[in-house]
Formats: structure tokens, sequence, C-alpha cells
């Protein structure tokens, strides 16, 4: 409890960096919807797919989630406070394990304020119905954004270097990864930025409709949700080996 109250106290005490975050999550969120809503059709069924679409907007989250679980563990090995904290603390995996839970709850209030951002600013063009598809997708959203502040932690903790860990997380999911999947079709799917795509996707006909259009998946949302946590889990346990044997700076 008390670590937990300590991580909770550095996080407070980096005001800009986490304000700077959530003010740009929540500004292309509210442009994002805005712009979706605004262009929304009249008809019942292009405003429940308009709702899908604002809450895929919502889903952005994710990649500042990703971002501030790196810099959870990353900020303190740049301003060189990692040594007094874990002289602090003897076992080093309590504190990288405390730094994951805030992850957890960061990442999933990210994901709350983004989705109640985005949903509010499209009221004011469409009328808001949600459905239990819709209801379901956001707690999708919940669930892959608090994974991948997870994974940043561990990503973090692995990489130990701020500017390396964002810049080498950001290529993969949106450079690499992407141009992996054309030569390797078949695992591509099983990669982790497909997989949290999954999750996170509108489920065939769950969100828009029964006149929605029909979308193939290689697997179903379970395993979507099982590959996303065994990513997260697994750079997780990488980056608690790592704090434990490096030696600190």
């Amino acid at each position: 409890m008390r670590l937990l109250h300590a991580e909770l106290l550095k996080l407070r005490t980096a005001p800009r960096t986490a304000i700077g975050l959530l003010l740009a999550m929540l500004g292309l969120a509210v442009l994002g919807s805005g712009s979706t809503a605004s262009s929304a059709d009249e008809s019942p069924f292009a405003i429940e797919a308009s709702v899908s679409d604002i809450l895929d907007v919502a889903s952005l989250a994710v990649i500042f989630s990703l971002i501030l679980g790196i810099l959870v563990v990353t900020w303190e090995y740049r301003h060189g406070t990692i040594t007094s904290t874990f002289l602090a603390t003897s076992r080093r995996e309590r504190v990288i394990g405390t730094k994951l839970v805030i992850g957890v709850i960061a990442g999933a209030l990210l994901a709350v304020l983004s989705v109640v951002a985005s949903l509010s600013v499209a009221s004011f063009w469409i009328e808001i119905e949600l459905e239990r598809g819709h209801w379901e997708l956001i707690g999708r959203i919940v669930l892959g954004t608090a994974a991948w502040a997870v994974l940043g932690v561990g990503v973090g903790a692995l990489l130990q270097s701020q500017v390396g860990a964002i810049v080498a997380s950001l290529v993969w999911f949106l450079v690499a990864e992407p141009l992996l999947g054309l030569p390797l079709d078949e695992v591509a799917d099983y990669l982790p930025g497909a997989a949290l795509d999954r999750l996170m996707g509108v489920d065939t006909m769950e969100a828009e409709g029964a006149g929605a259009p029909s979308v193939e998946h290689a697997y179903g949302l379970g395993v979507a949700a099982l590959l996303t946590g065994a990513y997260a889990a697994g750079f997780a346990v990488l980056g608690v080996v790592s704090a434990v044997r490096r030696d600190v700076p």
C-alpha cells in the first residue's frame, strides 16, 4: 500500500506531462467525434453506425495509455530517481509490480475519459442511444487500453530509455507491424497490434445493427482478449526480469 501511494504521488508530481497527454487525447477525441457526428446522415441506421464510429475514435486512448505506461517507468531512469526508489524497496519486482497497477488504473481512466468526451461532443449533433453491443465495445476499449498501459510499463522497464521506448513502440505498431503483415499474411492477425485492433474493433453486426456489412475475422473476441493479455503480460514479465537483473545506473 505504501508503494502504491508513493507511485500515485509521483504521478501527481509530474502534472505537465500527465496533463499534456490528457489534453492531447481529449483534443483528438473531441475533433474526431465532432467531425464524425456532424457528417452523419439522418437515417436511424446511419446514426447507429456513427455511434460505433465515435467509439472507434475514442479508442485512440490506447496510444496515450501506451505512452503513459512507458513514462511511469522511464521518467525515473531519466531523472535518476530510480536508484533511490530501488534502495527504498529491497525487492525490485514489487516496485515494477506497483507501476503495473498504476498503469492499469491510468489506462482504464484514460479510456473512460476518452469515451465520455467523444460521446458528449457527438451528442450535440446526433442522439446517442447506447445498445448492448455499444456497451460491450466500451468495455473492450477499456480492457484494451488498460492492457496496453501494462505493455508500456513492461517496455519502459525493459528498455529503460524514455525516448527509445516511445520511438520503438510507435515505430513497431505504426510502421513495422503493418509492413510485416504483407509478407507474413498468415501470422499478421496474431501480431500484438492486430490482436488489439480485433479486441477493440466493432464486431460483426454487434454494435451497428442488423443491416451492417459482414466482417470476417481470423478469430473471436475471446481469443483476441487472450492474445492482448498475453502480450501485455509477456512484456510485463520481461520488464520485471530486466529491472531485477540489471545494475541501476
